[in-house]
């Protein structure tokens, strides 16, 4: 990979001019990627890309000056992290934490090593990781994390893939908690979005919003601003687009069965807000996006 430095020295009290870019995964390795051009409800939540790792043999990762937060999972095994001046066991249940501009390694600490990890975009919804220090520490939510981007990585073509990454979102606002920096009522207002899958088709209006989470409608737009750049009603907005899409792909449901299920009473005002977000009509963006099924042979 362009831009990487490929080590095999073993680190010892490294200073942070001794931080490179390293990548290097043995042969012995295996990984599954979770990346956003195929799951681009990732972008939602400010995660940039993740994955499972099954690691053996020879596997050391490290960054200079790193533009993403990395967070890693560990589930069996063990692995070794180093920052300037400190070394960390990484060991079965812990999260690693890896906030952006800090380098780091981290490498095999035994025979083997498995983990899921999340790359998250140093963004302002993750802002308050940016004030904390790199750390290990031990998490009941960990063993929630891998099953649930595995199910992910093997849903990934079907319509359950956002509600499987709303889950994972806030399965990750539970372990981020401890030492978050974020606000009760912005974890909230997180979470609150993160469970909108399955209430698109409620008459949600900004009061309600702000009643669900339990502050005034001002609170919530300053809030939902700083976590996703955009008022409620504007993300409730995209939350909708994204999943008529999706059911106009991946369906055979009647457009009226969809704007229903998106919060529109009838097909003919759904048609009408729909043509106005992406230019054309729903039956067309249906013919002109579904694949054609596979060939018999």
């Amino acid at each position: 990979m362009t831009g990487y430095v490929y080590m095999n020295q073993q680190p010892v009290n490294m200073d942070h001019a001794d931080f490179q870019d390293v990548l290097h995964l043995g042969p012995e390795c295996r990984e599954r990627f979770l990346i956003t051009e195929e799951v681009p409800e990732l972008l939602d939540h400010g995660l940039h890309m993740g994955g499972i790792s099954w690691l053996k043999g020879s596997y050391r990762v490290g960054r200079k000056d790193p533009d993403i937060h990395t967070l890693l999972f560990t589930l069996g095994g063990r692995g070794r992290v180093h920052v300037p001046g400190r070394s960390y066991d990484i060991t079965p249940g812990s999260v690693t934490r890896l906030p952006a501009r800090r380098p780091f390694l981290f490498e095999l600490g035994g025979e083997d090593w498995r983990m899921a990890w999340l790359l998250l975009r140093d963004s302002e919804a993750w802002s308050a990781l940016k004030t904390q220090d790199a750390d290990v520490f031990q998490h009941e939510q960990v063993w929630a994390l891998s099953p649930l981007m595995d199910a992910l990585y093997h849903q990934i073509r079907t319509p359950r893939r956002r509600r499987l990454v709303a889950l994972l979102n806030e399965v990750l606002m539970e372990l981020l908690l401890k030492d978050s920096g974020y606000s009760r009522l912005e974890m909230s207002v997180r979470q609150l979005f993160a469970q909108l899958e399955d209430q698109l088709h409620h008459h949600w209006t900004q009061l309600s919003l702000a009643e669900a989470v339990h502050c005034s409608v001002p609170h919530l737009n300053r809030v939902c601003r700083k976590l996703y750049g955009q008022g409620p009603m504007s993300r409730l907005a995209d939350l909708r687009l994204q999943r008529a899409r999706e059911l106009l792909i991946n369906s055979n449901w009647q457009v009226s069965q969809i704007a229903h299920r998106v919060g529109y009473s009838d097909a003919f005002n759904f048609s009408h807000w729909f043509r106005g977000r992406t230019g054309m009509a729903p039956s067309r963006y249906r013919s002109e996006h579904r694949q054609p099924p596979p060939l018999k042979v």
